[in-house]
């Protein structure tokens, strides 16, 4: 079956798929939109690329790409939009033994004044995770990202330092958060997340919550109250991992609480983190599950002042691979895409979809053909403006021998 007629298939099916705990959506609208490419500044066998916006509406790209004799380098570069091109391609680090990994990818934040980028040391290139005793290293540009301040671990107080998220705070200190495995040298089978701030007279060490998922995403997002929220997989010892927010506020971290009850248990990590995105007062969150055996991606709204979610909506086609990642537009409305499966082996490709303020979906678009392997990585977009037509920045792993970095501008009316 025609890779198309299976999407259209699918379609038909999920628009029905919504459970009493689901919020249904008002009937699929039309979407219009358009994907363009722009060359990328990533060379051969480049991977883990990511988009990060500043406050100040600058845009850059991070990427993994290895160099000779074994080593890898961690490289960025900002965008130029007035020209629609990538500036020039800037190293930040590089060296050998580094945890390069499709999932676990360096961490980059864009402030006024500088810049902070993180990435993994401590294992040759291993796929596992825990055992290999790899930790987070960052590293500091005041000019740009021309030069950068010589490496220094995240935390002292830990050898196991993975899926590091980036928040800056607007008085100029930047918000640290990870997944952390110093519980395991007691023997106990469990990852925490912990935090920290960077910038001026750095933190102590922060216990969020002592028991998370092992190896799925965080993601951050700011709040009005110059704080911000963190969304996460949570566990319970039972063996549920559904998603799980913790608000940032006045200096200090509130109690977490549940993003939505799926009721997905899984005795592993499904190595697929959640999503937020803010703009004024609106914050969304996407995420994936498999509860009751069904995969679906769903898309929740909260308004800031609160950060508690309404029920979702799935948005998926009925065969979700997950991976997300969402914006929000200044009058609330969102944009999602995620990797859905077309129904043969490892073949799918990249969607995106738009809810109005209203509730209203749009009808899916096909963004780019690719794998649901895990050499596809994680796509990632970033919006450049909501005036009509909105614009997004797009960045996924291509598979092939060499992989390499696309990056791509999507226009949405």
């Amino acid at each position: 079956m025609p890779f198309f007629t299976r999407i259209q298939f699918t379609l038909a099916a999920a628009i029905a798929m919504h459970g009493s705990q689901v919020f249904a959506a008002a009937p699929v609208r039309p979407l219009v939109a358009n994907v363009a490419s722009i060359p990328s500044p990533c060379g051969p066998g480049a991977m883990g690329s990511s988009l990060v916006t500043s406050a100040e509406g600058e845009h850059w790209l991070s990427w993994l790409e290895p160099v000779e004799a074994g080593q890898h380098a961690l490289k960025c570069a900002r965008f130029d939009a007035a020209r629609s091109r990538w500036g020039e391609s800037r190293l930040i680090a590089r060296g050998a033994g580094w945890f390069v990994n499709w999932a676990d990818f360096p961490a980059l934040a864009v402030q006024k004044d500088r810049l902070t980028a993180a990435w993994f040391v401590g294992s040759h290139g291993g796929g596992g995770h825990h055992g290999d005793g790899y930790h987070a290293e960052f590293s500091v540009s005041t000019d740009g990202g021309a030069t950068w301040s010589a490496p220094q671990p995240l935390t002292r107080a830990s050898d196991s330092v993975e899926f590091v998220a980036f928040q800056p705070l607007p008085d100029g200190r930047l918000l640290a958060a990870w997944l952390d495995g110093r519980a395991r040298r007691g023997g106990k089978n469990q990852q925490a997340l912990y935090s920290r701030v960077l910038g001026g007279e750095i933190g102590a060490d922060v216990l969020v919550d002592d028991f998370v998922c092992d190896c799925c995403q965080l993601s951050f997002v700011p709040t009005a109250d110059g704080g911000a929220l963190l969304a996460y997989r949570g566990r319970t010892k039972d063996e549920v991992r559904d998603m799980r927010t913790a608000r940032f506020r006045a200096g200090r971290w509130e109690p977490s609480q549940l993003l939505h009850a799926d009721g997905w248990k899984i005795a592993g990590c499904p190595v697929n983190g959640p999503q937020l995105a803010s703009s004024r007062e609106h914050v969304t969150a996407a995420w994936f599950t498999v509860a009751n055996n069904q995969p679906r991606v769903y898309l929740a709204r909260a308004k800031d002042r609160t950060a508690e979610f309404g029920l979702p909506t799935q948005i998926d086609l009925g065969r979700p691979a997950g991976r997300v990642d969402c914006a929000v537009l200044s009058d609330g409305a969102a944009v999602v895409t995620w990797l859905e499966n077309s129904g043969t082996e490892k073949e799918g490709g990249i969607f995106l979809r738009v809810q109005s303020p209203r509730g209203e979906l749009s009808a899916p678009m096909l963004l780019a053909p690719t794998t649901t392997a895990r050499a596809s990585g994680f796509p990632r977009i970033t919006l450049l403006h909501d005036a009509s037509p909105a614009q997004f920045l797009l960045c996924y792993t291509q598979e092939g021998t060499p992989s390499k970095v696309v990056t791509a501008l999507v226009t949405v009316r």
